[in-house]
């Protein structure tokens, strides 16, 4: 029944009782009859009106056309290759200062591991995770330029082909600033062992391995690690000797023996314990051009408003030590942080790297830029300059030994911002560390600094 069939009865249904009203008047009746009509003729208008609008596009015929529009566009997007494509990145700027050269710095180049830092991570992503993924990861300004450029490529659920430029994954630190779990460092220097004793990255091609749902994983690369340092024409090594009248230092030795590269063999395996915490295992063993054995055990645990990270290394390295002999080196390090608000974390570290063998080495420095390092390492020097040396041959037999304490604080501006600061004691054992008149040498450097990072 439609609306105008519904007015017509109400309308009559209204009369019936004034057609048996017969004690009304003829002309009361007439009138009643005429200001019927006008409200009829008003409800027809209304009717009308009604009538003449378009009809509504019910709600099923709506759902159908915005689902269209989404297909059309991801169609789009997959066409110009921007599906599963991601872009993020950081960038820091820092000021720095340390009492060696009493300089305030805000250039990239002034610090003590702390810098001004950028970088932009480009990361292709198949669908489902079914499809090759790669990562790219730039640092305008670095050295070098390119960090990682590397390919995923899976061969069931729980296996993947790994290859290309992948850094390091020794330790519980990482190259970036922001203090991201799987990227970053929540303090702005790193510890003694990710600067001295451990390489940056690898080249090669791997796998990686994900077991018992998640709880274990293990991946290994075979290729070839830092390149630049399998150079013999840009030697690093020198070997320290002294006759008596004074330090002396021959010609440098090389640590590599010609421009080949490297063959290594890196890996990694780690065990989540729970959601919290995690323990791992990861090695680096290099043969033919240079010759060394890396082992790292790491873990950490983050529970509540306390984070804890812990890590212990040993290395070994051919004609690495300061006498041109071989070397080799254990170290510690430990980080404690706590959230006294949840935007403000305070965090303390401390690191000890021991290194006395041959005149003292590691992978990355030996201490032989200068009578006195710039990092606490080389031969233990006393006050005077002198040092431990075999009277057969004058060459160093004794390294320096290296302490770290830093503590700093970290905090959330907002979702994409932090603030750090961090104050940081280098004490060597020995006489190692160079002051600001270039002459007179020091057991201890300090240094600090603060930065804002940005991440997007």
């Amino acid at each position: 029944m439609n609306l105008k069939k519904k007015l017509w009865i109400v309308a009559l249904v209204g009369v019936l009782p004034w057609a048996g009203a017969h004690a009304q008047s003829v002309a009361d009746l007439q009138k009643e009859i005429q200001a019927l009509r006008a409200q009829l003729q008003t409800l027809q208008q209304k009717v009308e009106a009604i009538s003449a609008q378009p009809e509504a596009t019910p709600l099923a015929q709506q759902v159908n056309r915005l689902e269209q529009r989404l297909d059309l566009g991801e169609d789009e997007t997959e066409k110009s290759g921007f599906k599963g494509l991601k872009i993020n990145g950081v960038i820091e700027a820092t000021y720095k200062r340390n009492n060696i050269d009493a300089s305030h710095e805000f250039a990239a180049g002034a610090g003590y591991g702390a810098g001004e830092f950028g970088m932009i991570q480009i990361t292709k992503e198949s669908q489902d995770g079914e499809g090759v993924d790669w990562t790219l990861r730039l640092m305008p300004g670095g050295d070098p330029l390119v960090q990682e450029a590397s390919l995923s490529i899976p061969l069931n659920k729980n296996t993947r082909i790994i290859a290309g430029l992948i850094p390091d994954f020794q330790g519980y630190e990482y190259i970036f600033p922001n203090a991201n779990p799987t990227l970053g460092n929540q303090l702005i220097t790193h510890n003694a062992l990710y600067d001295l004793a451990g390489a940056t990255a690898y080249t090669g091609v791997g796998m990686a391995y994900s077991l018992g749902g998640g709880k274990y994983a293990f991946k290994w690369v075979v290729g070839n690690a830092d390149g630049a340092s399998d150079d013999n024409s840009a030697p690093r090594a020198v070997a320290w000797f002294d006759t008596g009248a004074g330090l002396l230092q021959p010609d440098p030795v090389s640590v590599a023996e010609s421009m080949a590269k490297t063959v290594v063999f890196a890996y990694r395996g780690d065990w989540y314990v729970n959601d919290t915490s995690y323990v791992a295992l990861s090695g680096l063993h290099g043969r033919g051009n240079r010759g060394f054995d890396i082992m790292a055990f790491d873990g950490g645990i983050t529970r509540g408003d306390w984070q804890v990270n812990g890590q212990f290394s040993i290395g070994r390295m051919d004609r690495a030590g300061a006498n041109g002999s071989g070397t080799s080196w254990q170290g510690l390090s430990g980080l404690v942080g706590y959230k006294i608000v949840p935007r403000l974390q305070l965090l303390a570290r401390a690191d000890y790297l021991m290194n006395s063998e041959n005149g003292g080495g590691t992978y990355f420095d030996n201490g032989g830029t200068g009578p006195y390092g710039l990092n606490g390492l080389g031969p233990e020097l006393a006050a005077d300059g002198s040092f431990a040396y075999d009277p057969d041959t004058g060459l160093a037999t004794k390294g320096a030994n290296l302490m770290r304490l830093t503590v700093g604080t970290n905090y959330q501006v907002n979702s994409t911002t932090q603030w750090k600061t961090e104050f940081r004691l280098d004490q060597s054992s020995g006489y190692n560390f160079m002051s600001a008149d270039t002459v007179t040498p020091r057991k201890d450097k300090q240094s600090m600094a603060t930065s804002l990072v940005l991440s997007f």
